[in-house]
C-alpha cells in the first residue's frame, strides 16, 4: 500500500476484534458448523474479495472462518456497546448487512480505533446505529466466534469519510498477497503486517515480493541490505535487511542487483524501532529477476534437466515446474515429503512421517527442502495412491520415482495430477500410457479365504479382502472388534474402520449405518498380522455387507464409501463420518464459481451439492480449476462422495469431492 495505508495500517492498529456473522435467515449458524463446513461452498448473500476496492460484506467475513492475512469488511451499525466505548475511549459495536441487530449474531467490532490511535470523540467521532463503516484487518476464530485478532484492525471509512488517511497527506497503496508462496504479499501488505505486529517478530514466516528501489553490490559482508518498493516512484518502502540464501550461504561479493529488479524474499517480519518495516532474523533471499542468487563457491543455479517429458528422456522436477501446465507428461524425480494441510507453503513438510495418504512432494534433488523447487502430487484412490504415499510407506522417502499425469495448479502451484503410471523401486505401478508396465487393478489387493489368509506370511504393504459372518462382536464396542468365519475358518478381527486409514472409535456410527450385527455377512480389507501368537486382520477397514445397508443400496464406491440414489441419500440420517457415493446430471451451476455448488440430479430426486473438491480434504475454491481440467459443466453427469448434511433445514451433499464425469 502507498503511504495512506500503510501508514494507517502501520501506525494505528490497537484492539480490534471482529465477529462475524452473516445476513442469512435465523437461526444464524456458528462457523464452522452445518452449512459452513462443506466443500467450501459460500454463505448466501456472502459478496467481496476482502480487498480494499472491494471489500468483504459482513455474511462474507463469517464465511471466511478466519484469515491469516488483512482484509477490509464492510457494513452497517446495528448496535453500540457504550460500556466500551466509554471505559477504553474507541468503539465497540455490532454491524451487519441490513442494519438490523439480530440478538448478539452480527460482527462485533471490538474496541476499535481510527488510524493513528485517535480516540472516539463526541460528535462526528460518536459512532451510532444506522452509520456505515469500513473495517480493515485481521479475522479469526476466537472461541467458536470469528473476530479480529487483538491488535490487527481499525476503522477505515465512516460514513464514506476516510478516517485512516495518512496525517501527511499522501495516499495508501493497495495490500494485495497472502503471503505464499504462490501470492506473496506486495510491499503494502508486508509493512502492514510489520506494523500490525509492531516490534516484535512475527512467528511465522512470509513471501513478499516487490522491486529494488536502487541498484545494489553485495559488499565482503556477504549479504544484501535493498529496499524494496511496489512500484517505481512509490514512497512507501519495505526492507529486505542482511539476507543470506536459504541455507545460509553468503551471497557472492560483487553480485548485483540493478534497480527496478524484481526480488523476492521469505522469512519473519518485523517494525525495527517502531518506524521501519523490515525482515527479521531468519529470513533469505528467495530470488531476483525469477533467479536463486549466486552464492560464495558457486554460480548461479540454472534450470536442470534436458528431458521432452517423454517416457525416454523424463522431466526433472525443475523443467516441470516451468512448465507451469502440460497434460500427459513423464517426470523422473525424488520423493522429499508431503503437504499437510490446505496451505502449499505452510503445509510442505519434508519428512517421511506423513499426515496423508492424498499426496507427496517430489523434487529434483532427494535432499532438497525448498518448497519453491518441489511440486505436490495428487495420488488418486487406488494402486498409486497405496504404493506411493509415505503415510504407509515410509521408506518411500528420498526414494527416485517416475511418474506419469498432468501439470496443473494444485495448492496454488504447479504439481501433478492425475496421475495414472509410476515405477519405484523398478516396479511399475498401474497403466503405462505407452502400454507396458500394467499392474493389477483394485490396489494389488488379494482376494482370499481365511485358512488361506491365516496361512499367509506377515506383512505391512500386501492387503487382503476377507468374506465371512461376524461372529463375538460386544455390544457398543468402539472399535469393531471381532471373529470374522468362513467356511474354511477364523480369525480375529482387530478394529474395523469405515475407509482406509479412517477415524478410530467410531464403529458404532459404521455399525449403525450398515446394519452390522453378530450374523451379518460382511468383506473387509486389512493386514495379516499377529499378537501374542494369535493370528489377526490389522488395520482394517469396512468395503460391503451382504444384502445392503440400513441406509443405502449396499454397493462400495470410492475409498469404502456407499453407492446410494440420491432418494436414499436424502432419506439417509446426517453423519460426518459416513460417505456416499452419487452420481446424477449437474444444474443450476453458476458460471465462474469458485466452491462448486449447484443441484445434483437423478432419476430419484435432487439434492444440493455444497462444494466439491479436487479430492477428499483438497483446497477450497479451487473448482475452476477442476472444471477446467475435467469439463465439468451444466447437463453434465458427474459421480462425487460426500457426506449427508443440511442447513437451514435444506438437506446438502457436504464435505463433497469428486470422483469422475461422464
Amino acid at each position: 500500500m502507498k503511504k495512506t495505508i500503510k501508514s494507517l495500517l502501520a501506525i494505528a492498529i490497537t484492539a480490534l476484534a471482529f465477529t462475524a456473522c452473516s445476513d442469512v435467515p435465523e437461526p444464524y449458524q456458528t462457523p464452522g458448523t452445518g452449512g459452513g463446513t462443506g466443500g467450501g461452498g459460500e454463505i448466501p448473500g456472502a459478496t467481496g474479495t476482502g480487498q480494499l476496492t472491494d471489500p468483504y460484506n459482513v455474511a462474507a467475513a463469517m464465511n471466511t472462518g478466519g484469515t491469516t492475512d488483512w482484509v477490509y469488511v464492510k457494513g452497517i451499525v446495528s448496535k453500540v456497546r457504550e460500556e466500551y466505548t466509554t471505559q477504553y475511549g474507541n468503539g465497540t459495536f455490532y454491524i451487519s448487512d441490513d442494519g438490523t441487530y439480530h440478538d448478539k449474531k452480527d460482527f462485533l467490532v471490538y474496541r476499535a480505533l481510527y488510524l493513528g490511535n485517535k480516540k472516539f470523540a463526541n460528535g462526528d467521532d460518536q459512532i451510532k446505529v444506522g452509520d456505515k463503516v469500513l473495517i480493515c484487518g485481521v479475522i479469526t476464530n476466537y472461541n467458536g466466534t470469528i473476530e479480529t485478532t487483538q491488535n490487527q484492525g481499525f476503522i477505515y471509512e465512516l460514513n464514506g469519510v476516510n478516517r485512516g488517511g495518512d496525517p501527511t497527506g499522501g495516499t495508501g497503496g493497495e495490500q494485495k498477497g497472502t503471503g505464499t508462496q504462490a501470492d506473496p504479499f506486495n510491499v503494502a501488505a508486508a509493512v502492514a503486517k510489520c506494523k500490525a505486529t509492531g516490534e516484535t517478530a512475527t512467528t511465522e514466516s512470509y513471501y513478499i515480493k516487490g522491486i529494488a528501489a536502487a541498484d545494489y553490490t553485495v559488499d565482503n559482508y556477504k549479504n544484501v541490505t535493498v529496499d524494496i518498493l511496489d512500484s517505481e516512484g512509490a514512497t512507501e518502502k519495505f526492507t529486505v535487511y542482511r539476507v543470506k540464501d536459504k541455507d545460509g550461504k553468503g551471497i557472492k561479493e560483487g553480485y548485483k542487483i540493478a534497480k527496478g529488479a524484481t526480488i523476492i524474499v521469505y522469512g519473519p517480519v518485523v517494525n525495527f524501532k517502531g518506524n521501519t518495516p523490515e525482515t527479521a532474523t531468519g529470513a533469505y533471499l528467495v530470488s531476483v529477476n525469477g533467479q536463486a542468487p549466486e552464492v560464495e563457491g558457486g554460480d548461479s543455479p540454472t534450470p536442470s534437466g534436458d528431458g521432452d517429458g517423454t517416457e525416454a528422456k523424463p522431466y526433472d522436477v525443475t523443467a516441470a515446474i516451468a512448465k507451469t501446465e502440460q497434460t500427459g507428461v513423464f517426470i523422473k524425480a525424488f520423493i522429499v515429503g508431503f503437504v499437510e494441510g490446505q496451505v502449499y507453503n505452510d503445509g510442505a513438510t519434508f519428512s517421511s512421517a506423513s499426515t496423508t495418504q492424498s499426496n507427496i512432494l517430489i523434487a529434483a534433488s532427494a535432499d532438497e527442502t525448498d518448497a519453491t523447487k518441489c511440486m505436490p502430487v495428487q495420488l488418486p484412490s487406488g494402486d498409486i495412491r497405496t504404493k506411493l504415499n509415505l503415510q504407509n510407506n515410509a521408506g518411500n522417502y528420498k526414494k527416485e520415482v517416475i511418474l506419469y499425469g498432468d501439470i496443473i495448479k494444485y495448492f496454488g502451484v504447479p504439481g501433478l495430477k492425475n496421475t495414472s503410471y509410476a515405477v519405484i523401486d523398478g516396479t511399475p505401478i498401474g497403466k503405462n500410457p505407452n502400454g507396458s508396465g500394467d499392474t493389477p487393478g483394485d490396489e494389488g489387493i488379494k482376494k482370499i479365504s481365511i485358512a488361506d489368509f491365516n496361512a499367509a506370511a506377515e506383512s505391512d504393504t500386501q492387503w487382503y479382502q476377507l468374506t465371512g459372518t461376524v461372529k463375538n462382536l460386544k455390544d457398543g464396542d468402539l472399535y469393531g472388534n471381532f471373529d470374522l468365519e468362513d467356511a474354511t475358518g477364523s480369525v480375529y478381527v482387530y478394529g474395523l474402520l469405515s475407509e482406509k486409514g479412517g477415524a478410530k472409535k467410531l464403529f458404532q456410527e459404521l455399525a449403525a449405518a450398515k446394519g452390522i450385527t453378530n450374523g451379518s455377512k460382511i468383506t473387509i480389507i486389512g493386514l495379516r498380522s499377529s499378537y501374542n501368537g494369535s493370528i489377526q486382520v490389522k488395520n482394517a477397514y469396512f468395503v460391503s455387507i451382504e444384502g445392503g445397508s440400513s441406509s443405502g443400496s449396499g454397493n462400495t464406491g470410492a475409498d469404502g464409501s456407499t453407492i446410494i440414489s440420491v432418494a436414499d441419500f436424502n432419506a439417509a440420517a446426517e453423519s460426518t463420518t459416513v460417505w456416499y457415493q452419487l452420481t446424477g446430471s449437474i444444474k443450476n451451476l453458476k458460471d465462474g464459481d469458485l466452491y462448486g455448488n449447484f443441484d445434483l440430479e437423478d432419476n430419484t430426486g435432487s439434492v444440493y451439492v455444497y462444494g466439491v473438491l479436487s479430492e477428499k480434504g483438497g483446497a477450497k475454491k479451487l473448482f475452476q480449476e477442476l472444471v477446467a481440467a475435467k469439463g465439468i459443466a451444466n447437463g453434465k453427469k458427474i459421480t462425487i462422495v460426500g457426506n449427508r448434511g443440511s442447513y437451514n433445514g435444506k438437506i446438502e451433499v457436504m464435505n463433497a469431492y469428486f470422483i469422475k464425469i461422464e
